[in-house]
């Protein structure tokens, strides 16, 4: 092989295996959620460990979920879960460990809610763990609820406002490190600066029915620098302050045009590259992705067609010859004229003599 395409292969990186669609705890992205930590929360993790048998993120280790491991629910979650056992009753078929499971999974729906709404007969956090862990309280009375649509007075007609969203959501490809599998639990949207987790929860289960697990987010700061009046500021355009949101899926996701994960997919199941072949062929009936490729490039090469860049100070032979010969050029323009100016002040002067 020659050193050109040792070269060129080389730079490609290593291909990642297929993406793991299976979770591996009752919370689908607890891997995701592990992934995704801050840069300054593992410094910290990483500077002063946790004990052995403690866990820093209890609703994304997978540790806590395997009742061999020995690990423990942080103290206010053992409490929690300790007063859950007293005040109620559950399946006396559950062991520990499964109800431990079900108390973890029903954490973390009620942190991913979505906020400011509160469904009629909803009472709070516990009421809510008992449903996910299939139990009741004892002793519990039957508390009378209204009539969905009942109202004090029928005859009024009420009406609610309405805001539309005037903001800007766009979803982004997630950041995947060379040789690593694509993570498909989570998606990236870049957002408002304005707008805040919670918002971007609300937004997510009203318009498309989407339920998250963990929301992490980041500021982007655009740099500094001079408008035309001279006013200092921080730019806009294309890099302009930004905020970016990690959210973790229920449900893995994966890009209709991803071939290169679907190939990987198909390669691990033993299936070949016919699922890959069909889905290039959908995408082209359909979409003519590879038709506007080719248009593209047709129309940039009839722009630039009798262009040529070529800049002076590359280094090669032609160009260095180039510029000595026009250097030469302007020394023999440059003595020539000396030496016409010089026979005319010559020929002047002997005119001047016989004239004499």
């Amino acid at each position: 092989m020659s050193r050109i395409f040792r070269r060129a292969l080389a730079t490609f990186p290593p291909r990642a295996g297929p993406s793991s669609t299976t979770p591996a705890t009752l919370f689908p992205s607890a891997s995701s959620a592990a992934a995704t930590l801050p840069i300054a929360v593992r410094r910290r993790r990483t500077e002063h460990p946790p004990p052995k048998f403690a866990s820093p993120s209890p609703l994304s280790d997978p540790a806590l979920h395997d009742p061999e491991s020995g690990k423990k629910f942080p103290l206010p979650l053992e409490q929690d879960y300790r007063d859950l056992l007293r005040t109620s009753e559950f399946d006396e078929s559950l062991s520990d460990a499964e109800l431990r499971a079900l108390f973890l999974k029903g954490t973390a729906e009620w942190k991913a809610r979505v906020r400011g709404y509160a469904p009629r007969g909803k009472k709070g956090r516990h009421a809510f763990l008992l449903k996910v862990m299939g139990g009741q309280k004892e002793a519990e009375g039957i508390v009378p609820q209204e009539v969905e649509g009942q109202n004090a007075n029928p005859n009024t007609i009420v009406g609610q406002r309405i805001y539309l969203p005037n903001i800007q959501i766009r979803l982004m490809r997630n950041h995947t490190p060379p040789g690593e599998a694509y993570d498909p639990f989570i998606a990236t949207f870049r957002i408002p600066p304005s707008m805040t987790k919670t918002d971007l929860r609300s937004y997510l289960a009203a318009v498309y029915n989407l339920q998250v697990t963990f929301i992490r987010t980041d500021n982007y700061l655009a740099p500094v620098g001079r408008t035309r009046t001279g006013e200092v500021r921080r730019l806009g355009g294309k890099g302009k302050t930004y905020k970016r949101a990690v959210v973790g899926l229920t449900e893995p996701f994966h890009y209709p045009d991803d071939l290169e994960e679907l190939h990987a997919q198909s390669e691990y199941e033993g299936s070949g590259d016919a699922v890959t072949k069909a889905r290039d062929k959908w995408l082209q009936d359909n979409y003519s992705l590879r038709m506007m490729e080719e248009m593209k490039d047709r129309a940039l090469f009839k722009y630039y067609k009798g262009s040529r860049w070529r800049a002076i100070s590359q280094s090669n032979v032609g160009v260095t010859v180039k510029e000595i010969m026009k250097r030469r050029k302007e020394r023999e323009a440059a003595v020539a004229a000396a030496v016409k100016e010089r026979y005319a002040a010559v020929k002047e002067s002997a005119d001047t003599t016989q004239a004499a």
